[in-house]
């Protein structure tokens, strides 16, 4: 079986993940691709699609990347500058599920925090001044993310998918 792993990371947090994933899949057939490198997306039977979020869902060019992997097994990894809390991830899905290919087979997600760039706080401080206070708690707590631990919850999750993906030829939706 091959795996790529695909992933677009403005701030460096998603790329952090990517290389951790990248490195659990236990297979000499694999590949990470930054699709911001513009080459060719890599052949392969699973791919792990990784992004940052922005305004709730991942950029264009990811999108426009799922366009390309039709007849794939896809399993998204995200980092976010809010809390990654288990309802964000499944509102996120309910989102990204109109983007997934109908002949695709959706494994599951991996979501976690991410640190927020100074000027991108700022940005966001704006747009909703009356969170203020609470937003900025929140990007302190998100400063040293992704931690340790979360490294660590990205490599079981690959680990997870990769065995999932070799026991069955039908992979049940996570």
């Amino acid at each position: 079986m091959k795996y790529a792993v695909i992933y677009q990371s403005k701030s460096g947090n998603t790329r952090k993940i990517a290389r951790e994933i990248y490195e659990a899949i236990d297979s000499d057939e694999k590949e990470i691709y930054d699709i911001d490198s513009k080459g060719e997306v890599p052949e392969a039977d699973l791919y792990f699609v990784g992004f940052g979020i922005r305004n709730g869902i991942c950029g264009v060019d990811i999108l426009d990347v799922l366009e390309e992997l039709p007849e794939s097994r896809l399993a998204f990894f995200a980092t976010c500058g809010f809390l990654a809390t288990e309802q964000y991830r499944k509102n996120l899905e309910k989102r990204l599920d109109v983007w997934i290919p109908e002949e695709a087979e959706y494994m599951g997600m991996f979501l976690c925090q991410g640190n927020v760039k100074p000027d991108n706080r700022a940005t966001i401080i704006e747009k909703m001044p009356q969170q203020a206070d609470k937003l900025r708690q929140m990007f302190e707590v998100g400063s040293t993310h992704p931690d340790e631990d979360d490294l660590s919850r990205a490599c079981q999750y690959a680990r997870e998918i990769q065995q999932m993906a070799e026991r069955s030829g039908s992979i049940p939706i996570w």
